[in-house]
């Protein structure tokens, strides 16, 4: 489960430094008169980032995706669509520690991934087309898609800089396929990965993040946020009623009447809807949605349906 992790530590002593760097062949970099030594070239082929800078911090940063890496070490390939339990991401950890000769357990942690994969029936666009928020109440965030990759196969939380945590879901597949990967899993071909994103970590070491007590803590939120995605509505009206009225009706639902309301307020002010169509769903929101309610049946979507079962099934065997 927990994949990508950026650590840290301060306060390297010169010999701590000289002998991390020849252990593990640092290239000796300088920016601004400042030396320090990484490995940014041979990042790739070794799996992991590792820099030490020689400023007054003498600060060692190492990165690395546990999951890519412990599938390196076995198979030679960096991938990471299986499945991948907590006792998976220990073993890593003890396997990066063997080939850097670096204690993990000391290091500061700065940030973390804790993902999944749901081996899912149909092509991935259908789930993540229907997923629009996330989270509870005051805490509901809104999906995007997010424009930077293809097909429209990913959608994020805000990512704002003084955000802390982040869900992403995605196409697993699509973007093994938009990397050119030679080790595309043909066998499953419908791969939904979700990601929560914890960034700007304090006060937290290695040992500290993968103690027991703290595992079952993360675990637990992660299925409880991803139980709380709302998908878009099933509604089901009366003979006659207009597709917009029925996608405003699973706007409300999703939203709330006063957040849908701002949004065509926002869309009327940037010309996206005529004055006519904005009147008509303000005066919905307003006047008649408290009573239609009441006439419509609302359903979970089957792809839903699907989603909160592969969750359950999934986490039993990586949680361990």
């Amino acid at each position: 489960m927990i994949d990508l992790i950026k650590m840290s530590k301060t306060g390297l002593t010169d010999n701590d430094i000289f002998s991390i760097a020849d252990g593990n062949n640092l290239q000796t970099n300088s920016k601004a008169g400042v030396f320090f030594f990484d490995n940014q070239n041979q990042k790739f082929i070794q799996g992991f980032y590792l820099r030490i800078e020689t400023s007054n911090a003498k600060r060692l940063k190492l990165e690395c995706s546990l999951h890519k890496f412990f599938n390196y070490i076995r198979t030679g390939k960096q991938a990471n669509f299986d499945l991948f339990s907590i006792t998976n991401a220990r073993q890593s950890l003890e396997l990066l520690k063997e080939k850097t000769g670096i204690e993990p357990e000391n290091l500061n942690v700065n940030y973390y991934e804790i993902g999944l994969n749901l081996y899912m029936g149909k092509d991935c666009r259908t789930y993540i087309d229907q997923m629009q928020t996330i989270g509870v109440l005051d805490n509901k965030r809104r999906f995007f898609v997010n424009p930077r990759y293809k097909g429209e196969r990913v959608k994020t939380t805000v990512f704002h800089r003084h955000i802390k945590k982040v869900y992403k879901v995605y196409d697993k597949v699509h973007e093994m396929k938009d990397k050119q990967r030679d080790d595309i899993p043909e066998a499953t071909p419908n791969i939904l990965r979700i990601e929560t994103t914890q960034r700007r970590v304090e006060k937290l070491t290695v040992a500290d993040l993968m103690n027991p007590k703290t595992i079952k803590k993360l675990t637990d939120q992660f299925l409880k946020d991803w139980r709380t995605v709302q998908f878009d509505p099933v509604i089901e009206a009366k003979k006659g009623t207009h597709q917009r009225k029925i996608s405003l009706c699973q706007k409300i639902i999703l939203y709330g009447k006063e957040e849908v309301l701002k949004m065509a307020k926002e869309d009327f002010a940037a010309g996206k809807l005529t004055e006519k169509r904005f009147r008509n769903m303000r005066e919905f929101i307003g006047n008649e949605w408290d009573i239609f309610k009441n006439t419509i049946q609302v359903e979970k979507a089957p792809e839903e349906m699907e989603f909160r079962e592969k969750i359950n099934e999934a986490i039993k065997i990586v949680r361990d």
